[in-house]
């Protein structure tokens, strides 16, 4: 056997004194915007007093990710003036949609909009009345944003994001000033930008897959392997699990996950299908399901890389 990294064996004997439940394994989620790496992309505000803002923060994220490139935003304003002359019936697009290297506009909608209440409310404390006055600020972000390609003029991605907070300020001697609204609607910006960045860039989501009880001590190893990260070690572990117990369910279960787990999503299905062939537990017709949508997603996920 090859000698492991220290690292790799000290993760996996932490995890050797700990009872594995469950199997993390990494989910390729593709991109709304099906656009390959480095294809030029251009962040263009449109309307809503925080649109400019919103603009920023989605740039700043955008420009530290080293995936899409930038159009230059000193260049932004001759491509949308060339956008609004080929949309016109009378000119003929030879160019097939393709502006000034941008391969994709990302058309902003923001608005942060705040207002104060205040309130008080008077109780009696050893025969004394005692009034405590309320300022109340709330702060609500409405975000909208879509993504055009220009080739074609097709909208590749789009959503609508809604967020509030609210703060509050207590006095007894009158009405508090009512609390800044501005680092609020300031976090539900950067939030909204997340939003919208994280679903434009290709990304790896972590899920768990629940494991039952095994009675294959190599399938319960495997468990162990593949939480530390030791996929190779893994999948022999969990097709020796297999053949120590053929008529355990759960064993080929951790085998189908761990298939899953090193991107043998084909072998994983072939293995679940099994399963459900001897067993048709909702359980692994769910397992089939999700193998699916994350074969798909890494086919989608591989082509935008």
């Amino acid at each position: 056997m090859s000698k492991l990294p220290s690292l790799l064996l000290t993760a996996w004997a932490l995890c050797l004194g700990a009872s594995c439940t469950t199997i993390t394994v990494d989910a390729p989620q593709p991109a709304e915007l099906s656009l390959g790496r480095n294809a030029r992309v251009s962040i263009v505000p449109e309307a809503g007093s925080d649109c400019g803002e919103l603009a920023h923060a989605l740039f700043q994220l955008f420009s530290g990710q080293g995936y899409y490139q930038l159009v230059d935003r000193a260049n932004i304003g001759d491509a949308i003036q060339e956008r609004q002359f080929q949309r016109m019936s009378f000119v003929e697009n030879r160019t097939s949609g393709r502006i000034k290297g941008v391969d994709a506009f990302i058309y902003l909608q923001a608005e942060g909009l705040s207002g104060a209440q205040s309130d008080s409310s008077s109780f009696t404390y050893n025969g004394k009345t005692v009034t405590t006055y309320t300022t109340k600020t709330t702060a609500n972000y409405i975000a909208n944003y879509r993504a055009v390609l220009s080739s074609s003029s097709q909208i590749a991605g789009g959503r609508r994001i809604e967020l509030s907070d609210s703060k509050s300020a207590y006095s007894s001697d009158g009405y508090p000033a009512a609390p800044d609204p501005y680092p609020m609607i300031a976090s539900m910006r950067q939030s909204a930008a997340r939003q919208i960045f994280q679903s434009l860039h290709p990304s790896i989501l972590k899920i768990r897959r629940s494991i039952g009880g095994t009675k294959s001590p190599s399938a319960k190893q495997a468990v162990r392997l593949a939480n530390a990260g030791l996929w190779p070690e893994a999948t022999s572990a969990a097709e020796a699990g297999t053949r120590e117990f053929p008529d355990d369910p759960e064993a080929r279960y951790i085998l189908a996950i761990v298939y899953q787990g090193t991107g043998r999503y084909a072998d994983a299905e072939r293995v679940l299908k099994d399963l459900v062939a001897q067993s048709a537990k909702s359980k692994y017709l769910n397992a089939i399901r999700e193998n699916q949508g994350v074969w798909q997603n890494a086919a989608r996920f591989q082509q935008q890389m």
